[in-house]
């Protein structure tokens, strides 16, 4: 009993006592239209209480919702076998089925990964409607320290042509958290300028601002560059960007018994981190291992420091790894790139 009354607390919506657990709504056929008028999207999952992919949904689904829902956005779920008619009625003829309303209305189902990043990126591109005000500073606060990149815009106006781009920029690209205020004490406690577009992320000097050149194009091209840490990991995510992309990228290819090499490529940072995409690849785990044998490095000669150009599909190799050994490799790699596009001119 002490469990269940941990687990269990009661909201007020519209007047219907509705249970909660671990930040999910429990429906049933008294409060199901209630919950649906009141928040502008809730995300349903339609489940069976003896249902083991439903079980092993339930902890992703809790998950997912902690990180999206807010006073507009909610998570919820409704046990099938127990209200077999609101289940028919949206012709759920499997478990789990997650379904998206809106408005009241069933706007979608959700068909991709049961994961919680799946979960949460697919959640704030369909309910995302672009940069939203900051009611307060302890709402500000709180978004500026999500773990995932967010940006501010920090004004005096909302006539203004510096939020006006911002604003358009966030309105086409609802991936992107964001939050804006006209409050010159929200942005005096913030410490940001007015006007600025303020980037928060939970890696390197953790935020990055825009003063000077509020173009759509400018701010597509920082976000672009501030999307990912200076130094990267090499994984899906990294790879997706790196070979689909048209950035130059260094790599240092090592495993664990040869990582001395990173200190001298951090010693580097500073002097190549605007010129080039640097990325540490580990062949302990398969998408290292993949990587070296795309560039057919030999396990003995690790570590290897590799540039690449994505384009040309061009590499160069340094075996000897010193901080001024990589500056000079990266600065030379990068003018035989730039002396190889004026001749293909």
């Amino acid at each position: 009993m002490k469990l269940l009354l941990t687990l269990l607390f009661l909201s007020v919506v519209l007047g219907q006592q509705v249970q909660e657990e671990n930040g999910v709504l429990i429906l049933n056929d008294q409060n199901f239209e209630y919950v649906l008028k009141k928040y502008e999207f809730v995300l349903i999952d339609f489940y069976a209480h003896w249902c083991g992919h439903c079980h092993h949904l339930a902890p992703v689904f809790a998950s997912s919702a902690r990180q999206v829902r807010n006073q507009n956005v909610q998570f919820a779920k409704i046990n099938c076998p127990q209200y077999e008619n609101l289940c028919r009625k949206y012709q759920v003829t499997g478990f789990p089925t997650l379904k998206l309303f809106s408005d009241g209305q069933l706007l979608m189902e959700y068909q991709g990964d049961r994961t919680e990043k799946a979960i949460v990126d697919w959640m704030k591109k369909k309910t995302n409607k672009g940069s939203i005000e900051a009611k307060s500073l302890d709402q500000l606060k709180k978004f500026t320290e999500s773990p995932n990149l967010v940006m501010v815009f920090f004004g005096e106006q909302k006539e203004s042509y510096e939020f006006m781009q911002y604003f358009q920029f966030s309105s086409k690209n609802k991936h992107i958290s964001a939050m804006h205020t006209f409050n010159q004490n929200f942005a005096n406690e913030m410490r940001a300028q007015v006007p600025s577009i303020v980037i928060y992320k939970p890696y390197d000097e953790r935020k990055a601002a825009i003063f000077d050149n509020f173009e759509i194009s400018y701010i597509e091209q920082f976000i672009k560059k501030h999307s990912y840490p200076v130094l990267m990991n090499f994984d899906i995510q990294t790879a997706k960007r790196i070979f689909r992309g048209d950035q130059p990228t260094l790599f240092l290819v090592q495993n664990s018994q040869t990582n001395q090499a990173e200190k001298h490529l951090i010693l580097a940072l500073s002097k190549i981190k605007d010129q080039i995409l640097i990325c540490i690849a580990n062949t302990d785990n398969k998408y290292g291992l993949r990587l070296m044998q795309y560039f057919g490095i030999q396990n003995d000669y690790l570590p290897q420091i590799v540039a690449f150009n994505p384009i040309s599909e061009t590499f160069n190799l340094l075996s000897e790894i010193t901080k001024d050994g990589i500056i000079n490799f990266t600065q030379s790699f990068l003018g035989l790139q730039q002396n190889s596009q004026k001749q293909d001119l």
